[in-house]
This record gives structure tokens, sequence and C-alpha cells, in this order.
């Protein structure tokens, strides 16, 4: 579980460049997996490995998580302010001969 989460905290960053929407989803179960492996792993007693395995998947899913999620509003908020404009009659005007 450690390494499932540590390969979808990294596939998260290029995510963020579809919207924000796959970076939070594959942070969010980067983030998910690490907590829990890194319970397992402390609850074994030493007997199983891959602690900063898992430290490093729940880390790397939430910046990754969070960096897609403030690109999404970013794009949202640009969205509405873009459709807005555009009823109020502030688009591109067109030109006169």
């Amino acid at each position: 579980m450690a390494i499932t989460s540590l390969v979808f905290g990294i596939a998260a960053f290029p995510a963020i460049c579809f919207y924000g929407v796959p970076a939070v989803a594959l942070g969010l179960t980067a983030l998910i997996l690490g907590r829990m492996s890194l319970g397992k792993i402390r609850a074994s007693g030493g007997a199983l490995g891959g602690g900063g395995l898992a430290q490093a998947g729940w880390i790397t899913g939430l910046v990754a998580g969070s960096l897609g999620l403030i690109y999404g509003a970013f794009l949202l908020g640009v969205l509405i302010l873009v459709l807005v404009a555009a009823s109020q009659g502030l688009g591109i005007p067109s030109p006169t001969p």
C-alpha cells in the first residue's frame, strides 16, 4: 500500500494539467492509502517496512491534491468571470470599418 500511495502521489502532479480534477482524485487516494499504510506499519511494531514510502506518498498526495484543487478553483473563477463579462457585453468588440 505504501508503494501504491507513492505512485498515486507522484502521478497526481502531471494530472494537475487536466483541469485539476484527476489530481484531486489521485492526491486524495494517495493521502488515504499513505495514512492507512503508515498506521499498519506503526502497528506492526517493526515487522513491516516502508514507513518512508508511506509518508512520502501521503505528503505528495496532499501537496498535489491541494495544488490541483487550487488550479481547478482558479480555472472555474476565470470561466465565471468570462461568462459574466460576455453576458454584460464586455467581450471583445467587433471592429468597425
